[in-house]
């Protein structure tokens, strides 16, 4: 292949007779020489086709933020993010070693306060119910000590399609107990909506004896996740699929809208006049920056600011960890970690920054 360099500025692009064919690619002009492609379509080719596949799907069911951090990795390869994937995938399919994992990813809450709010009575008996303050650290709001309206099977902040479960669903109908065991084959689906997209019973869990059974997983690091995000307020149903049965059951859910500081029952009308919610508030810092590079170096895999909600969102790969980790504001001391795992670096998290 030969790079064209032309001092007059000329682009040339295509197929000139014979002689060559002219193009672009990453802002580069070259000619390469004309040829007949050739397909022997061997068993080896057909493998590796199988390979590029599976990778190209692997990176379509991505998100935009597991995207962002191959696109950061492959800085100073001149190539894409994509085919930094590519070509990982292809190397690590073909020597039969472990491909690349799905990107970790979360959000860093970054604030200059917090305040912790208990036993909270909702303002009115209506549906979503608003709190007194917001924004609200992710994964903090539970019910209050009083609680009258049925028990939820699930708590679901919205921002990630995170779903916590407060105890074990032992039954069918989770919460109310009063329908048949759980039992090997059963499901816990959700359908619901994000970014114009409709996902209807998204398999969650399936029971199995002694591997999975529904257990409860209460704090924000142990959630579920729904395979897209956000997920829209007041879209969610969350069901128990019976395999004896073969019917659907919907579950207690409670969805969380952690900036906006509102709360919706799925299943129920109203919200008792007595029902209480117990969550931490804070005082979001807004450009705010985070910047992750790889451990003892200066390459940099992640730099993004905090919005006006304090929100930066992040990710990383577990193939490239450890990282050191920065987090720098005007007037407030930096937060710095050093050798962060993917998983440390990346969880959901409420950070307070002093004041210098």
């Amino acid at each position: 292949m030969v790079k064209i360099i032309n001092i007059f500025g000329d682009q040339y692009s295509g197929q000139a007779g014979h002689a060559g064919v002219f193009a672009k690619w990453k802002g580069r002009q070259y000619r390469r020489a004309y040829v007949i492609p050739a397909n022997p379509n061997t068993t080896m080719q057909q493998t590796i086709r199988g390979y590029f596949t599976n990778a190209i799907s692997a990176w379509h069911s991505y998100h935009s933020l597991q995207r962002l951090v191959y696109s950061y990795l492959a800085t100073g390869l001149v190539m894409s993010g994509f085919n930094l994937l590519v070509r990982r995938w292809q190397k690590a399919a073909i020597a039969a070693t472990t491909l690349p994992i799905d990107p970790q990813e979360g959000i860093k809450q970054i604030a200059s306060a917090t305040s912790q709010k208990d036993d909270e009575t909702v303002p009115s008996t209506a549906n979503p119910t608003t709190l007194v303050a917001k924004p609200v650290s992710i994964g903090s709001l539970v019910d209050g000590t009083t609680w009258a309206s049925n028990g939820q099977d699930a708590l679901i902040d919205i921002e990630m399609g995170d779903i916590r479960i407060p105890l074990q669903i032992t039954t069918c109908d989770g919460a109310l107990g009063i329908g048949q065991a759980v039992a090997d084959g059963d499901q816990i689906v959700i359908s619901y909506t994000s970014g114009g997209r409709t996902i209807t019973r998204e398999v969650l869990l399936t029971y199995d004896t002694g591997v999975e059974e529904f257990e409860a997983r209460a704090l924000i690091g142990a959630a579920l996740r729904t395979a897209y995000y956000p997920v829209d307020f007041k879209s969610v149903v969350l069901e128990c699929y019976d395999l004896s049965l073969t019917t659907y059951t919907q579950l207690e859910s409670e969805e969380i809208d952690n900036i906006n500081g509102k709360a919706y029952l799925d299943a129920s009308a109203l919200y008792d006049a007595t029902d209480q919610h117990s969550y931490l508030s804070f005082t979001p810092i807004a450009t705010a920056k985070l910047e992750t590079t790889k451990v003892d170096t200066s390459f940099i895999t992640w730099r993004r600011y905090s919005d006006a909600n304090g929100h930066i969102p992040i990710a990383q790969t577990i193939e490239d960890e450890t990282y050191d980790w920065g987090l720098s504001a005007a007037s407030k001391v930096p937060v710095i970690r050093a050798a962060q795992s993917a998983v440390l670096a990346t969880k959901h998290e409420l950070i307070t920054m002093a004041a210098v």
